[in-house]
């Protein structure tokens, strides 16, 4: 731990924007895209002329020659080498975007994670400090000879429990804090307050399936990535087409440079590219590859459809087991407990009665933390599969990745 390390303060979506900022893989990503860019530029450019110089036979022995060539490109080899090179752009733009979604994703499951670590350790410290409020009455009970010894011996036993359970959560609590500070870039242990959302404020509206399946399948970068990839084999089998196509190139000749300069002039080239059968091949294997990649992308689409579905009908679950939790659950095992104490410091009732509304006001809160814990990491998984993130990223990356 960083010696006077200041606790951080985190929520979800502040999580996530910390860790994608601090993400070397986000940074990789975006170079990847930059460089993408640049071969744009570099393909849309006019190809290079082609100069030439070499021996001339003629009678009496050689010479040096100079050729100095232009290619024109007017059979749209240009404006199709630009289109291969948009399509990786694109291809490499979606595949950052799947990472940018993953690292989102995983932040927040993290994030859950020592959420629910903390809060699983403040009940286990609320239980131990209770049972060992309750051990020292019972002590006191005994000792006065209004209890038997036994019964101080059984809460004794159950204290000594709960300062077990309050030793794990302690160390699940700092696994999931080190797990966490990993993505953040600090030292292990450095603190983390993790803040859930309070559950009055989560939402409980109903999930458009549809509204959510299409904004799935437009925000989702695994079909971006799909859809990326069958373009490209077309754009290629395109170069291959324009590359058999003539093509003019302005020439400027000299037959002879030593001893002096001879026969300089200008014209024009015609190039007839001539085909073996390789480049017919290659374009038959591009559009077999387009092809095979048009099935990914229906696959794909399916498969978004699918975890969309999935995933709203668990957050929908969820909510509906935390509502029965904090409609009653939880209330009414505290007040169990409470009433059972009560009655224990009266002489009314046995110590076994009070130890098991001790372990059921255990049991239930815990399961209620478990059911909060589902219903934020369930959210999460709603979003992923929708392909959401946190509006701020939105602005300050997405339209990074996606700019031509």
């Amino acid at each position: 731990m960083t010696p006077n390390a200041v606790p951080l303060v985190l929520t979800a979506d502040g999580v996530v924007v910390l860790a994608v900022r601090r993400s070397l893989g986000s940074f990789a990503a975006l170079q990847d895209v930059f460089a993408a860019r640049a071969g744009v530029r570099s393909a849309a450019a006019l190809s290079p002329p082609v100069f030439t110089i070499g021996p001339a036979f003629q009678t009496g022995g050689t010479t040096d020659g100079l050729l100095l060539e232009q290619p024109l490109e007017l059979n749209g080899a240009r404006s199709a080498r630009t289109a291969v090179a948009r399509a990786q752009l694109r291809l490499i733009q979606a595949s950052a975007l799947v990472q940018l979604q993953t690292l989102v994703y995983t932040a927040r499951t993290d994030f859950n994670m020592l959420a629910r670590a903390q809060e699983q350790l403040r009940l286990a410290q609320e239980v131990r400090r209770v049972t060992e409020q309750f051990d020292v009455l019972a002590s006191k009970q005994v000792s006065l000879g209004a209890r038997p010894g036994i019964e101080a011996r059984l809460t004794s036993i159950e204290a000594a429990r709960a300062r077990v359970a309050e030793a794990q959560a302690v160390g699940e609590e700092q696994a999931a804090r080190t797990l966490l500070n990993a993505y953040l870039g600090r030292a292990a242990l450095d603190p983390i307050i993790a803040i859930l959302p309070d559950n009055a404020t989560l939402s409980t509206a109903q999930i458009d399936l549809s509204l959510a399946q299409s904004q799935a399948l437009a925000a989702r970068g695994e079909i971006a990535q799909a859809e990326a990839t069958r373009d490209l084999p077309h754009a290629r089998a395109s170069l291959a087409r324009a590359q058999g196509r003539p093509d003019l190139a302005p020439e400027f000749r000299i037959s002879q440079i030593t001893p002096k300069y001879m026969d300089a002039g200008l014209g024009v080239v015609v190039t007839i590219p001539l085909d073996y059968g390789t480049r017919r091949e290659l374009i038959r294997q591009e559009e077999l590859a387009a092809d095979a990649a048009q099935s990914r992308v229906a696959g794909t689409q399916a498969q978004v459809r699918a975890e969309t579905v999935q995933a709203a009908s668990r957050l929908s679950a969820s909510r509906a087991a935390l509502s029965e939790y904090d409609g009653s659950i939880v209330a009414d095992a505290r007040a169990v407990l409470q009433s059972t104490q009560t009655g224990f410091a009266a002489g009314a009732l046995t110590i076994v009665e009070v130890l098991n509304a001790e372990r059921t006001f255990r049991q239930v809160t815990s399961e209620r933390l478990g059911a909060l814990a589902q219903v934020n990491q369930a959210a999460a998984d709603f979003d992923r599969a929708a392909g959401v993130i946190p509006p701020v990223l939105r602005a300050e990356l997405t339209l990074e990745l996606n700019r031509p």
